[in-house]
Formats: structure tokens, sequence, C-alpha cells
């Protein structure tokens, strides 16, 4: 059995993690990030549409923001996340 004496010195390593995603169907992603919205964090109606926006009108950023970033990742402290929209692609 360890004891606090032999934990895992803490280590000054960061990495970078890109993926990149193509939106196909706006109504797939906002009802897959609204159940995440409402399982996860238990929000009401209105906290989901000021988190995610409405289902006619989604906020494509944040929808992908609350389905692709974990809350937290273990042992490791996220640093920065970047969303930017790639130009040339068609929403819808």
């Amino acid at each position: 059995m360890k004891n606090a004496t032999d934990a895992s010195p803490v280590s000054d390593q960061e990495f970078e993690f890109t993926l990149k995603i193509r939106v196909e169907c706006l109504k797939s992603l906002w009802q897959a990030a609204a159940v995440h919205c409402m399982s996860e964090y238990n929000d009401s109606t209105d906290d989901l549409i000021d988190l995610i926006g409405p289902e006619e009108d989604p906020s494509i950023e944040d929808c992908l923001m609350a389905l692709v970033l974990p809350e937290r990742v273990s042992g490791c402290v996220m640093l920065n996340a970047v969303l930017e929209q790639q130009s040339g692609g068609q929403a819808g």
C-alpha cells in the first residue's frame, strides 16, 4: 500500500491535443449537447438555452465545447481550450 511519500512527482510536461470536426447535422449536435447538459448538470430548460442556445438556433461552439471537452482529465490541469471555425464550411 502506498503512502503520501510514494506519490508520483508533479510533472511540468505540457501537451497540445488537436481535434478537427465537421458538423453535419445541427439538430443531432444540439440534441446530444442537450442530453449531456441535462444529465451532467441537471439544468433547467432556460439554463440549457443559455448554455447551448435554442434547438432552432443552436450555438454550435457551445454545443461542441459541452460535448467534446471533459470537465476534468484525471491527474491533469486544463490550461487552455480554443475553438475556431474554419472558413469555407457551411452550417446546417
